[in-house]
């Protein structure tokens, strides 16, 4: 009788725990599908060269960080991150084509590392591609992942 009981105890104890890696597991490629939607509307967003739209997609703390690959560019808050954004889209738009995606998330903030190509086309003509990587911090923000940082780089040696 006790073996009976002790074997119904670890059946129903296993079954828990399968089903709980299976939730958690299909959570986790839920919340990998809503980051990459994110980076394609960032990249969306830049390709068109529009200020705004980009500046929606952080969070609204003021300790927003928009970090690009040349010296100098460090942007803290939107007021910034705004004056940065005017400039560099006055000459160019920039998009990305994202050959390496990775995802960590813990369902309320995500990591992201990308690692590509850096496209950007001069509005007097002409279009540069320069290898790049990005790496950033979202939150989740009600339905929406929303930018905390992002930090973009050239590899050395490119």
């Amino acid at each position: 009788m006790k073996q009976k009981i002790l074997l119904q105890v670890l059946f129903v104890i296993s079954f828990w725990a399968i089903s709980t890696s299976l939730s958690a597991q299909k959570s986790s490629e839920k919340v990998k599908i809503e980051i990459t939607q994110a980076l394609q509307t960032w990249n969306s967003a830049a390709k068109s060269a529009n200020v705004d739209r980009c500046l929606a997609l952080f969070d609204d703390s003021e300790n927003i960080m928009l970090i690009g690959s040349d010296k100098g560019e460090i942007n803290i808050g939107k007021t910034q991150s705004k004056e940065w954004l005017t400039q560099i889209f006055g000459f160019a738009s920039f998009s990305w084509e994202m050959d390496s995606i990775n995802i960590d998330s813990n369902g309320k903030t995500a990591w992201v590392f990308v690692e590509g190509t850096m496209v950007v086309e001069f509005k007097q003509g002409g279009t540069k591609r320069t290898p790049y990587r990005f790496t950033g911090i979202l939150v989740k923000k009600k339905s929406e992942w929303k930018w905390r940082l992002f930090n973009g780089s050239i590899p050395r040696g490119e």
